[in-house]
C-alpha cells in the first residue's frame, strides 16, 4: 500500500462527495454552491494545490465564497500539501483543518496497519513457539503461500502479508491445540 499524495487524495474525495466521476471545476463549483456544500472545502484546497484558483473564482457567484477562497489562498500559498504535518502551524477555519486531518489520517494509515501487523507477528511468534507449530503447517492449514508465511514468521517481513492474513495466522495459532 502506497502513501497518498495530497492531489490524488483530494481528487478521490471530490469525486466521492460529488457523486460524479469528474474533476470539472465548473461542475464541482456549481455543486458546491448548491446541492453539495460539503464539497466546498475540498474544492478550494484542490484548486490551490493544482494552481487553478483563478479559474475556480470565475465559476463562483457567491461573494462570500470568493472572499473565503482568496483568504484561504493567501494563508496556504507557501504550504507543501504533500507533507501532512505542514498544516499544523496554520490558523485555518475548522472546516478546512478537518480536511487536512482526514488527509493526515489517510497518510498515516500505512503506519497504523504496519504497527498492527507487527503486534500480530509478535503474538503469533509467541504462540508458535509455545505450541510447536511449524510454518509449513500454518501455510497448509490456512492455504497461504508458504514463502510469504515463512518470510513473515521467520524473518519478520511484515510487508509480505496483509493485515487480514496476519490476523488469520494469529487466530489459527490461538485456537490450535498444544
Amino acid at each position: 500500500m502506497r502513501r497518498p499524495n495530497f492531489q490524488g487524495w483530494i481528487s478521490r474525495e471530490l469525486r466521492y462527495l460529488s457523486g460524479e466521476n469528474t474533476l470539472s471545476l465548473r461542475r464541482l463549483a456549481f455543486l458546491a454552491q448548491g446541492s453539495t456544500p460539503r464539497l466546498w472545502e475540498r474544492l478550494v484546497l484542490y484548486s490551490i494545490a493544482t494552481g487553478q484558483v483563478e479559474r475556480l473564482k470565475s465559476f463562483l457567484f457567491h461573494e462570500e465564497m470568493i472572499g473565503e477562497l482568496e483568504s484561504i489562498t493567501g494563508q496556504t500559498e507557501k504550504l507543501d500539501f504533500d507533507l501532512p504535518d505542514s498544516t499544523l502551524n496554520l490558523s485555518l477555519p475548522p472546516r478546512f483543518e478537518k480536511v487536512f486531518l482526514s488527509y493526515r489520517a489517510s497518510y498515516q494509515k500505512i503506519d497504523t496497519r504496519n504497527e498492527s501487523k507487527k503486534l500480530r507477528w509478535e503474538k503469533s511468534i509467541e504462540l508458535q513457539k509455545k505450541k510447536g507449530i511449524s510454518n509449513t503447517q500454518i501455510s497448509r492449514a490456512l492455504n497461504l503461500d508458504a514463502g510469504n508465511v515463512n518470510a513473515y514468521l521467520k524473518h519478520a517481513e511484515i510487508d509480505r502479508l496483509t493485515l487480514e492474513k496476519a490476523t488469520l495466522i494469529m487466530k489459527y495459532l490461538h485456537s490450535a491445540p498444544i
